[in-house]
């Protein structure tokens, strides 16, 4: 990685933010135009300034607008994709506390915030701010953080496609990496787990010499990595990375947050704050009181007693199964599951919600609302388990005590309308409803309008 500061000039003094959004208001502003697969960010570089960029990249001629807007620094470069990761490596190196970095399949946000939270018991914390976890969100994240004074920096790192995380784990340099897990998200992209293992492992390629990599215990896949697994995928091989586990039982704790996967991520972040130094009576407190994080298990109360798991950011077979697992823990009236589409699993789509399917029939779960034509198939794989147990019902032995003793009541909806007035329909006092889905089934819509009546 190139210093951006070197290979084409460029100076941060004056700017105090990094903009993607040419809509914007960007006062002291660097305006970074993107080229994506529907739109060039180029083309939007006279409505930036006018929304008060200061200084803009560009890989076009910048000769006429240069001419055009000379109180405007302009930064000529080949790519500004790839400019701008040289500019958060800049900014990386001036920051001089340790930086968390958490990557998985996932439950990255949850442990990132579970982690600053647990942290803030004795350090000032800087962290990632939404989900900028991608090529182009991690170096603005970096220069955010040069600027943030912070002991400690806990940041997410993502990555969709082959490469990908090598990149951006290049430009972060965590000191530390957590891996939550290796499961089937973006299976279409990398074909098997083993290559997801790999690509997630990636997160240490800009770790120094001596730094700390702690893998989840509880996950099959991630409980075999050792430092020859590092090695005999060409990582970490002149340095050493020293491998930490991390188990749900390792710390006696009390969450409003339930669910082993919760606990998982509780453990996580009480290592880290015990090996950072941070009073683990303090920690254990800041956990206790964490409430989740919107679109992602954070549950809360409406005013008519009403308990909503508010999962819906998001959905791969291993985080759905989780959220039911929490919905069966809550007490409650009847317990509702509002399931929608998982996306992006590859050829075994149908086969993986089936699986869901077969995990809820196994639950106290009393409704089951399904969304979208691949959802349908979470409702085959509950009457596939309930049809199996009274095939063999005649005899007591063989029943499958697993199941309970009622099959939930399953409704099927393609029209998002009728979906939204079914539910609100027939919520009542007492009731826990689980969203969850795919972000582009939109089900935090629903969510949001509960969130209104919150207490």
């Amino acid at each position: 990685m190139i210093s951006a500061d070197k290979s084409f000039g460029f100076t941060d003094d004056g700017i105090e933010e990094i903009v993607l959004d040419s809509r914007k208001e960007m006062h002291n502003a660097l305006f970074v135009p993107i080229i994506g697969e529907r739109s060039d960010g180029h083309d939007y570089i006279d409505m930036a300034i006018k929304n008060g960029a200061t200084a803009v990249l560009s890989s076009r001629d910048i000769a006429p607008m240069q001419a055009q807007y000379p109180d405007v620094r302009f930064y000529q470069v080949p790519d500004t994709k790839q400019a701008l990761q040289e500019i958060g490596y800049m900014e990386r190196l001036r920051f001089h506390g340790t930086v968390v970095g958490v990557t998985g399949s996932v439950g990255k946000t949850t442990t990132r915030n579970m982690i600053s939270t647990a942290l803030s018991a004795g350090k000032k914390v800087f962290q990632t701010a939404g989900n900028a976890n991608s090529q182009v969100g991690v170096p603005i994240t970096m220069f955010q953080m040069a600027r943030s004074s912070a002991d400690i920096a806990v940041i997410e790192l993502g990555m969709s496609e082959p490469g990908e995380m090598t990149r951006i784990a290049q430009i972060a340099c965590v000191d530390i990496a957590v891996i939550t897990n290796i499961g089937i998200a973006h299976i279409e992209q990398l074909k098997t787990q083993e290559n997801i293992l790999r690509e997630k492992l990636h997160i240490i390629d800009g770790t120094p010499d001596g730094g700390v990599l702690y893998v989840n215990s509880n996950d099959t896949i991630l409980n075999g990595v050792t430092l020859d697994t590092l090695h005999s995928f060409g990582l970490a091989s002149k340095k050493y990375i020293e491998i930490k586990h991390y188990a749900l039982d390792d710390y006696p704790l009390s969450l409003l947050m339930k669910g082993d996967h919760m606990l998982q991520n509780a453990s996580a972040s009480m290592h880290i704050a015990e090996d950072t130094g941070v009073d683990l009576n303090g920690a254990r407190k800041k956990l206790e009181a964490f409430t989740g994080v919107a679109g992602r298990g954070e549950t809360f109360k409406t005013g008519s007693g009403v308990t909503v798991i508010d999962d819906a950011y998001n959905a791969s077979p291993v985080s759905m199964k989780a959220g039911l697992d929490t919905l069966a823990l809550l007490n409650g009236s009847r317990k509702i599951a509002v399931l929608a589409d998982m996306l992006e699993l590859g050829e075994k789509t149908l086969d993986y919600h089936r699986e869901v399917g077969t995990h809820l029939a196994s639950l106290p779960i009393d409704v089951v609302f399904l969304y979208g034509e691949k959802a349908a198939s979470i409702g085959a794989g509950i009457n596939a388990a309930f049809d199996s147990r009274d095939a063999v019902s005649s005899d007591a032995e063989s029943k499958d005590e697993k199941l309970p003793d009622k099959k939930p009541t399953i409704e099927y909806f393609n029209d998002f309308a009728e979906l939204t007035n079914t539910v609100r329909a027939i919520a009542k006092d007492g009731d826990v409803i689980l969203f969850k889905g795919s972000n582009s089934m939109k089900l935090s819509e629903i969510v949001n309008a509960f969130k209104q009546e919150k207490i």
